[in-house]
């Protein structure tokens, strides 16, 4: 009979550098991280949200900006220092209002330059793991005003996008017609590994877009220090 021994680290993963020999991890209960490495991740406290509507948390929906990508007025604006890098895991907009006919949905992309504009709502991104200690090293801000520093897009994460629909036409042609699907590293088999930089920093944007819309945001995403990917 074979005998397979490996060292519980659940809350406390150790990585180590490329080509050298590394004890296999186990969970506490003797799993070998057969479950998720994202959850394996949340296990670890190195998982967080931010889920901003008109306040930090969300309580109320805020109001997003342009009808179209404005590249200098964002819906939200996470900046990452040289220290850490960001995997995003989950992104969901939901716009409860809409003015006119026009698109809306999402767009989502990192890159860097972009300083938001005023009257806009800081955000703490909120540990996963409810009692760890660890805490995020981005800065989350949302709805700011136009006016912004511009952002210079670099890449793309995700986008999603529908024809929103005037909400006083035909029940049976608004139904569904501002539903925008969420985006998940599961579901896409794939997420972006941003690194940070020190100056300037790499950041993520997302714009809510819809003419007149109004809803909320919801980003989910594992932030590792630097060391741990490059």
């Amino acid at each position: 009979m074979t005998v397979l021994t490996g060292v519980v680290a659940q809350s406390s993963a150790k990585r180590s550098a490329e080509d050298t020999f590394h004890n296999t991890r186990m969970l506490r209960d003797g799993s070998v991280a057969t479950i998720p490495w994202t959850q394996a991740l949340t296990l670890e406290g190195r998982v967080y949200g931010a889920a901003p509507g008109a306040t930090a948390l969300g309580v109320a929906a805020g109001s997003f900006g342009a009808g179209a990508i404005d590249t200098d007025e964002f819906d939200y604006l996470q900046t990452i220092p040289a220290t850490v890098a960001v995997l995003p895991i989950y992104i969901r907009v939901c716009i409860v209002t809409i003015g006119t006919a026009a698109e809306a949905g999402f767009h989502a992309f990192w890159g860097g330059a972009g300083v938001i504009g005023a009257n806009s709502v800081a955000v703490t991104p909120h540990n996963l793991l409810t009692n760890s200690s660890n805490t995020s090293a981005c800065t989350v801000a949302t709805l700011g005003d136009d006016g912004g520093t511009t952002f210079v897009p670099a890449g793309l994460i995700a986008r999603d996008v529908v024809m929103g629909i005037t909400p006083n036409i035909t029940a049976t042609t608004a139904i569904g017609s501002t539903f925008i699907p969420a985006w998940s590293a599961i579901t896409a088999g794939y997420t972006p590994t941003i690194t940070g930089l020190a100056s300037p920093a790499r950041q993520i944007v997302i714009w809510a877009n819809g003419q007149a819309a109004a809803g909320y945001i919801h980003h989910v995403f594992a932030e590792l220090p630097i060391a741990d990917i490059a």
